[in-house]
């Protein structure tokens, strides 16, 4: 008995009910999408900001920063404050670090800035920052999984670049995944003022 015409029609309907399962779940993240409070910086990029009743306090932290100092999460408080998760591997983030040097610069003393290094030698992370002339202090590499961990799960170490942007009280009012520009890393520290 010939089995082609049977392999033939499998095959046709394997293709078929996965090209409808695709559509599916297209169609449904294209509607959460808009419906969602979150807008996009870039193609691939969501930023998504937190009503304050629903804001991620900020767990407990103690971490090295490359500097050889350390931060606490209670330096987090008092002040807006953005944290970037980065690592000198990663394309996205060496395309946002001038704009995050930017945003640090136009915002002065009005925001604190943090960044956490993922995945990098020490040296690899320093001499990231002397290249693009980073004007705050990161993480530690061997210390950036504790501090990640503090986010409760705002932040992850598999979504690099990231980044967050805490208000004076300790909580989360907005967060990026993917690669940042200037103008909308500052209006997010705007509003969260």
């Amino acid at each position: 008995m010939n089995t082609r015409p049977r392999r033939s029609l499998f095959f046709i309907s394997t293709v078929v009910v996965t090209g409808i399962v695709c559509w599916v779940v297209f169609a449904q993240s294209m509607a959460a999408d808009q419906t969602s409070p979150s807008r996009s910086s870039g193609a691939r990029d969501v930023v998504q900001q937190y009503e304050t009743g629903e804001r991620t306090t900020v767990g407990s932290f103690d971490a090295e920063l490359l500097d050889g100092s350390r931060l606490s999460s209670d330096s987090l408080r008092g002040t807006v404050t953005v944290v970037n998760v980065w690592g000198s591997w990663c394309g996205p983030c060496r395309a946002e670090a001038p704009e995050l040097v930017e945003a640090a610069r136009k915002l002065g003393p009005s925001a604190a800035f943090y960044g956490i290094n993922v995945r990098d030698s020490p040296d690899a992370a320093r001499a990231f920052e002397r290249a693009f002339d980073i004007p705050y202090p990161s993480i530690h590499p061997d210390d950036s999984a504790t501090a990640i961990l503090a986010f409760g799960g705002v932040l992850t170490a598999a979504a690099v670049p990231s980044t967050v942007v805490i208000d004076a009280e300790g909580t989360v009012a907005a967060r990026v995944i993917g690669q940042i520009d200037a103008a909308t890393l500052i209006g997010l520290v705007e509003d969260a003022q």
